[in-house]
């Protein structure tokens, strides 16, 4: 016997190995939450919370994780943004840039008054730090704004 035919020929009938079945349904996952079509009125309910106290929205839905990383994100953003001596806009600005920025940081919702009180000595925007503690600020309230909105999806059954 020669050595050539000892050895194995390739199967030309290659099969991949079989995939595990198809679950039923996907809510037999843990993680997975299935779609709750809430009325118009409840979800936008829902973002509104979310708004108001960063991740409440989330909470509602009991979406913990997300909650949890929405309060302490927008909180750490405001504590830091404020520490920083960051420009709270205002109302009355005339200027589009004013406007905007009073959007973005009544964004944060209730931490815009955090803000506020944690705002003793004033905004001092004349240096960097100051600056930089501007956009915190307003990435906080960006940031809360978009979360809000997510929480809003969610309730409506478009995300998970």
């Amino acid at each position: 016997m020669s050595d050539e035919s000892q050895i194995q020929q390739p199967n030309s009938e290659f099969s991949p190995p079989a995939l595990p079945p198809e679950p039923e349904s996907a809510s037999q996952f843990h993680h997975v939450r299935p779609h709750v079509n809430r009325t118009p009125a409840a979800a936008a309910g829902i973002g509104i919370a979310g708004w108001i106290l960063p991740g409440l929205g989330h909470a509602l839905q009991k979406m913990w994780g997300r909650a949890a990383a929405c309060f302490l994100a927008v909180g750490i953003l405001v504590v830091i943004g404020s520490g920083m001596r960051g420009n709270l806009f205002q109302s009355g600005d005339t200027d589009a840039f004013g406007r905007l920025g009073y959007i973005a940081d009544v964004g944060t919702g209730s931490f815009y008054w955090l803000a506020k009180w944690l705002e003793v000595k004033g905004p001092d925007v004349s240096r960097a730090d100051g600056d930089y503690g501007t956009r915190f600020l307003a990435a906080a309230g960006v940031l809360n704004l978009l979360a809000a909105l997510h929480a809003y999806e969610a309730a409506r059954g478009r995300k998970a």
